[in-house]
């Protein structure tokens, strides 16, 4: 039998060689892979090996009768076509197919990264090659263009030129500049000797006001010792009016539904030995101009002493944007980041922030009550965003 064994960097190529070497009616009798040492045994490539043979038979095992002769007879020679289709449903065959496969795709990912990397390199030339890196990883992490390529500027200009090939070093400097652009508004604090401080939170639909405030008023209330009472203005779901009652009766904190500017007046006033009072509000369509002013007015009727603007991380740049620019002429004090836990990339945070120059009071990481809420820390919003994940 004439066994022959090819090697190559890739699957493909390995099977390309035994095709040219033996023809087409080759026949594969086994693959394999290995790392093969190179650069005094630091660095490994991986090598791909076929042992395919010319002439190899592969026998008819379809039953068929047979006329009784006296000696056996040798098997004869199946068809080229025959032979293909069951070298390509062998076991072998199949393992040198798929290689094959995954080892195009890891090259057009390759190729896709490398085309990215010269279309962003081409929009920034003026971004110095050894900190490429990091405004790339940047703009990959959602953080906007002019907001990453200033960053990388500053760096450059504070670092020496031997220190920008230095990871970590880059790395520390990156992340104060990004702290500095991030202003806490810190945890919500009581600011008055006499009457409740009342705590207002607005946003879109979806972004997760109630369960926030849940989450708000049992830290106030089990971990501060605080009174705490809460107000809805969401007359429009049953479910967050139900979802907010079982919360508060399991804090034991007075709840009020109302509707109308005179009921939320009324509400706050009736709450006057509470030390905070904590208000939700119905998700309002940053579209609905109509729903977006009766807010205004059923604000105006409580006088909150800070109203937190309640963004989701997993929402579109183009959603918050808007939701900025509309709940700003309702009134905007400070920002409430949820749903860090579900987003992709942290960079709008960073992007916000920037844009409404209002500083960022909390972050949501889960759905638990009271635990998956912290205070926005610039330190720890600087780590997720340079690494991109929670961990």
């Amino acid at each position: 039998m004439d066994l022959r064994t090819f090697q190559a960097n890739t699957m493909s190529a390995a099977l390309t060689e035994v095709k040219q070497e033996m023809g087409p009616n080759a026949m594969i009798l086994q693959t394999r892979s290995f790392y093969k040492p190179r650069w005094l045994g630091f660095r490994r490539r991986e090598i791909f090996e076929i042992t395919a043979s010319r002439n190899a038979r592969v026998p008819d095992r379809t039953p068929k009768p047979q006329p009784a002769r006296p000696a056996a007879q040798a098997p004869q020679p199946i068809k080229p076509a025959e032979a293909r289709r069951q070298i390509l449903e062998s076991p072998a065959g199949q393992n040198a197919a798929m290689m094959g496969l995954i080892q195009e795709f890891n090259g057009l990912k390759g190729l896709v990264k490398e085309l990215v990397h010269h279309s962003t390199r081409s929009r920034c030339p003026e971004i110095p090659e050894e900190l490429f890196d990091f405004y790339n990883h940047l703009i990959q992490n959602q953080v906007a263009e002019e907001l990453a390529s200033s960053m990388i500027k500053t760096v450059q200009k504070q670092i020496r030129p031997e220190h920008a090939r230095q990871p970590e070093f880059v790395k520390l400097k990156l992340a104060e500049q990004i702290e500095r652009l991030l202003p806490s508004a810190g945890p919500i604090v009581r600011t008055k000797t006499v009457g409740p401080h009342v705590v207002a939170l607005i946003g879109p639909t979806g972004v997760g006001k109630t369960t926030t405030i849940a989450k708000l008023a049992a830290n106030l209330m089990l971990r501060e010792k605080r009174r705490v009472g809460l107000i809805t203005l969401d007359t429009y779901r049953i479910a967050a009016i139900d979802q907010l009652r079982k919360y508060a009766d399991i804090l034991g904190s007075p709840l009020k539904v109302v509707g109308t500017a005179e009921e939320t007046a009324a509400a706050v006033r009736s709450m006057h030995d509470c030390e905070f009072i904590l208000i939700d509000t119905a998700g309002r369509s940053p579209n609905d101009a109509l729903k977006l002013s009766e807010l205004k007015g059923l604000l105006a009727a409580a006088n909150p002493d800070e109203v937190h603007l309640v963004l989701s991380t997993t929402a579109s740049e183009k959603c918050v944007d808007l939701a900025i620019a509309r709940f700003s002429e309702v009134r905007v004090d400070k920002i409430i980041f949820t749903k860090i836990d579900e987003a992709a990339h942290v960079g709008v945070v960073l992007n916000v922030i920037h844009k409404v120059n209002k500083g960022l009071s909390y972050i949501t990481t889960g759905q638990d009550v009271p635990d998956d809420i912290e205070v926005g820390q610039p330190k720890r919003l600087a780590q997720l965003i340079l690494s991109g994940s929670m961990q």
